[in-house]
Parts: C-alpha cells; sequence; structure tokens
C-alpha cells in the first residue's frame, strides 16, 4: 500500500510515527469491522450459504482496498504530493505522478470487483496486479528501511499491509473459485435465482452436471433398441 494520505508533524516538523501506524491500523480495522457487519446483515436476510463468507471478505479486501488505493493515489498527484513524500521517507519528485495513477489504476481494477459479472477474469486480473504492485512496493520499503535505514514511518508500517493484503487476496481469490459454481460444456449454467444463491449454486450444477454426464455415457444395444 504505497499510498499514503496520513501526514502528522510535530512543531519541529519531525514526522510522527503515529500517522503511518494509525492509516494502514485504521483500514484494517474499518475492513474487519464492515466485513463482519455485512456478513451479519447478509446472514440474517439469506440464512447461511457456503462459502459466502469467503465472498464477502474477498470483496471487502478487494472493493475496499481498492477504495482506499484511490484515494492515496489521488494524494500523490494533488497538493499533497510533497508531504507524503516526505513521509516516507522520500525525495518530492514527479515521479510520484506516476505512482499515482499506478495505485489509482489498482483501485480501480479493485472496485471492479464489486460487480458480480467482473468476478471472472477481471477479479484474477485484479489481484495479479495486486500482488505484484504491493509486493514489489514491501520489496522497496524493506530495502530503504535496511540499506539506506528509513525508518519514517510511512516506509515501515507499509510493510506489513503491502504483504498481507496481497497474500489475504489471493488465498480468498482460490477460495471463492472453489466454492463457485464451475459451468459444465454441454450442460446449461445456473439459473438466475441459483446465481443470485452465489456459492450455494454448485450443488445444484453439480446434480445438473452428473444428469448429463449419465445421459451421454449412455450408448443404445448393438440391435439399435434402447
Amino acid at each position: 500500500m504505497s499510498a499514503d494520505l496520513a501526514v502528522t508533524s510535530s512543531a519541529q516538523g519531525s514526522t510522527s510515527t503515529t500517522g503511518g501506524a494509525s492509516y494502514f491500523a485504521g483500514f484494517w480495522v474499518i475492513l474487519l469491522i464492515g466485513f463482519f457487519i455485512h456478513w451479519a446483515i447478509d446472514r440474517r436476510r439469506h440464512g447461511h450459504r457456503r462459502g459466502r463468507p469467503v465472498e464477502l471478505l474477498f470483496l471487502w479486501v478487494m472493493v475496499f482496498g481498492g477504495v482506499y488505493a484511490i484515494l492515496g493515489g489521488l494524494g500523490h498527484i494533488s497538493g499533497a504530493s510533497h508531504r507524503l513524500a516526505v513521509n516516507i521517507g522520500y525525495t518530492p519528485s514527479m515521479f510520484q505522478w506516476e505512482v499515482g495513477w499506478a495505485d489509482i489504476a489498482i483501485g480501480v481494477l479493485g472496485v471492479g470487483c464489486a460487480w458480480r459479472a467482473m468476478r471472472g477474469q477481471w477479479a484474477t486480473a485484479a489481484v495479479v496486479a495486486l500482488a505484484f504492485s504491493y509486493g514489489g512496493d514491501a520489496i522497496g520499503h524493506i530495502m530503504t528501511w535496511n540499506v539506506h535505514n528509513n525508518t519514517a514511518p510511512d516506509n515501515v508500517w507499509a510493510i506489513p499491509s503491502d504483504i498481507l493484503q496481497p497474500a489475504l487476496a489471493i488465498i480468498l481469490l482460490v477460495l471463492y473459485r472453489r466454492f463457485s459454481p464451475r459451468p459444465v460444456p454441454g450442460i446449461p449454467g445456473p439459473r438466475a435465482g441459483d446465481q443470485q444463491a452465489g456459492p450455494d449454486a454448485r450443488e445444484a450444477q453439480d446434480a445438473r452436471s452428473e444428469q448429463g454426464e449419465a445421459q451421454r455415457s449412455y450408448q443404445p444395444g448393438a440391435d439399435g433398441r434402447r
């Protein structure tokens, strides 16, 4: 999570360590609270549905994380770019303009996962982009910390999120795919009601798949009679 909006300085102009900590910790606190509230409301309305918690947590990691990335990216291309660079321990430069738009692009990919129709290859691409972008950011923050002793708050506190968020997104995407219904060639896909039901539709899809396979494997006798 290279993009950052948290800037807190003392009267002497030195950066406070609480700024980075509160920004990144706040992201995870809001994400978890939002997820549990969303899950509770969904469970009360629709009851227990297999794989639904995985789907909701994946959406919060990607969609809410995408909103956070967009806000951070806007900070890098706005008048706050100088303060952001100082708070990360970097020299302000026009490279922030490119970093800002890269964060915005990652955010747009994440927000797009909110639409069910875009949770196929779009979601996979969003997770891949997130993993490479934030994974690279984590390596950079670690290197500047160890090699250049960069202990600026937003350099140090970015490291846990840069590692945890893409790792969690990858795990949740794999689990979400496992719980989601799989289309079978030659067999009609889930009905509209099944799609609304989400991962629970897999049982109905599997039943139709077994029926179709049984029909294809049945061959007429040698005399042409069935």
